[in-house]
């Protein structure tokens, strides 16, 4: 098939990649929110046909052994993966005509999409916020494994007990510390910086 893209998707609860050669085909997979190398500005509409086996799983050519079929539709906004939806069966053209001129015409609404590209802006400095975080937690953790080596009292530092250096003070491993920090400090650390929280949609009108 040669190089593609991956499109995630969820069918029937379960993450799905769908293969798509439409874009720059560099093997990048791609979530909603997510700016696709390659994308047209504007706002793009587009349909696949899947079939899928009675496990679930997509079926590339229309196999015999194809249980079920649906047909995909995924916007692109401005380079931006907006949505998709799936229809059961494999529709007719002038189905597909129409299911996209709709698609195409609620995303033409401005303020849908200047609402849409603020949230995937809002939710990319989240993670970036709780990313650093996670980081400045492993940082933290390597300082104290280094100070515990170096023969120093870990308890001495602040004054304060910390669950890094309780661990590294039992014997734990450095390295399943370091894999704990990256694993659990995000969310804390976003909080202590004022970033990262969950933005609240309706905070401007609460009494």
């Amino acid at each position: 098939m040669g190089m593609f893209d991956s499109l995630y998707i969820e069918i029937d609860g379960k993450d799905t990649q769908v293969q798509t050669k439409r874009f720059d085909c560099c093997l990048s997979s791609y979530r909603v929110g997510d700016c696709i190398d390659g994308a047209s500005p504007g706002v793009r509409a587009y349909f696949d046909e899947l079939d899928i086996d009675q496990a679930g799983r997509l079926v590339y050519g229309r196999a015999d052994d194809a249980a079920r079929s649906l047909t995909l539709f995924v916007v692109v906004v401005q380079g931006v993966f907006a949505e998709y939806c799936l229809d059961e069966g494999r529709l007719e053209p002038q189905a597909i005509e129409e299911r996209i001129r709709q698609l195409r015409e609620r995303w033409a609404d401005s303020t849908r999409v200047i609402d849409f590209l603020v949230g995937v802006v809002m939710n990319k400095q989240q993670t970036i916020a709780s990313l650093k975080g996670r980081i400045a937690h492993a940082a933290s953790a390597i300082a104290s494994a280094r100070r515990r080596r170096a023969g120093e009292d870990l308890k001495e530092r602040f004054g304060l007990p910390r669950e890094v250096d309780e661990r590294l003070t039992r014997g734990d491993d450095p390295l399943d510390v370091v894999e704990w920090a990256l694993g659990e400090a995000g969310s804390r650390w976003g909080f202590c910086s004022g970033r990262g929280a969950t933005a609240d949609p309706l905070e401007d009108y609460r009494l």
